[in-house]
Order: C-alpha cells, then structure tokens, then sequence
C-alpha cells in the first residue's frame, strides 16, 4: 500500500510541473456528492466476512490549476457524513484530503467531457477502542462533464468509482479489515481567476 501511494504522489508531481510550467489559470470550488457505499469487513483473518450499504452525502472544497491543454491538478478537503455509523454507535464523519488528476477534452468553447483520477487519506472519530481515529486511503476514477457559464465561472457534474481501504481496528476479541467500494455522483462550481 505504501509502495502505491509513494507512486501515486510521484506521478502527481511530475504532472504538477508540467501543469504548473504551461500558462495557467486557478480555479476555487465547491462539490456537492451522494454515495452509495459498500463496506466489506473480514473479521479474525477472513474466517468471517460481513458487507454493508451504507450511502453518504458531503461536500468537497478544492483548489487547483489549469493548463491550457485541459490537464487541471487539484487538492481537496471532503467531509463526508455516512446515514448509518461504521465502527461505533456514535461517529459516522469521514475528513479527507487528496489530491485528483483531471484531462478535460474540449468540445466547444463552454464544454468539455473529463476523465479523472485521485488519491485521498482520511480520518474518522472512533470511540471504545486502543486509538481514538481510524484512518483509510482512497483510489478514484471517474468522469463527467464541464459547462463554462463564463470564462470566470463554470460548473460540472460527474460519477466517481472509488475504493477505500480503512486501516485494521482491534475489537476486543477480533481483527477486522474493512475495505469500502463507492459509486458517488456530485455536482459542483469553479471560480477561475
């Protein structure tokens, strides 16, 4: 896994400097996304497993960058709150940070159909166990659509496929591994300046 993100954070730089060595444009925005979840957890080295649904909503703020071939590089913060808690009655909030990969391919002017890729690490509150926070990384791809209203302000809409592997919690009397696999579908606005 550490082999994976070390590559994943090594390609995203070598782009970065492409991007950012090209005439470029920065953008703000907001996402608003709902999912539909499924968790699988394998409890006492895979001698029982167990999946669940669980659909969530959240919001997304991102900042990034633009190049003139439609490549764009963004950083995020999501906050995404599940309907039904996971690992205790009580914490259903996941904070993630990451990093997408975006090629847009221009239609017309005001349209463009993209294709992305990212990579997030998130935490989550957990009470009753030896760690107060459980973590997870997160691999996405997906694709959707730009409409720019004007040159400053352009919306999207998109689908994103997306695992998640959430870090191994001791319960009192077994391990569990749960890996989490989601289909999430937003929809945003960008300021470009």
């Amino acid at each position: 896994m550490k082999k994976i993100i070390a590559g994943a954070l090594l390609g995203c730089s070598l782009l970065s400097t492409q991007v950012l060595a090209a005439d470029t444009n920065m953008y703000v925005g907001l996402d608003i996304s709902k999912s539909n979840n499924t968790l699988s957890a394998d409890l006492t080295n895979g001698y029982v497993s167990n999946d669940v649904d669980d659909d969530s909503s959240g919001f997304k703020l991102k900042v990034g960058v633009i190049s003139e071939s439609g490549w764009r590089l963004q950083g995020y913060y999501q906050r995404e709150t599940y309907d039904k808690t996971i690992f205790d009655s009580s914490n259903d909030l996941l904070s993630e940070f990451g990093i997408d990969v975006i090629k847009g391919f221009e239609i017309t002017p005001k349209f463009s159909p993209f294709i992305q890729a990212g990579l997030g690490y998130g935490t989550m509150d957990i009470k009753g166990y030896d760690s107060s926070t459980i973590s997870a990384v997160s691999f996405k791809i997906g694709a959707g659509v730009i409409y720019k209203i004007v040159p400053a302000f352009e919306i999207m809409a998109g689908v994103d496929f997306q695992a998640r592997k959430w870090e191994e919690i001791q319960y009192p009397l077994y391990k569990a591994s749960v890996s989490e696999r989601t289909t999430k579908v937003y929809l945003g606005a960008n300021f470009l300046f």
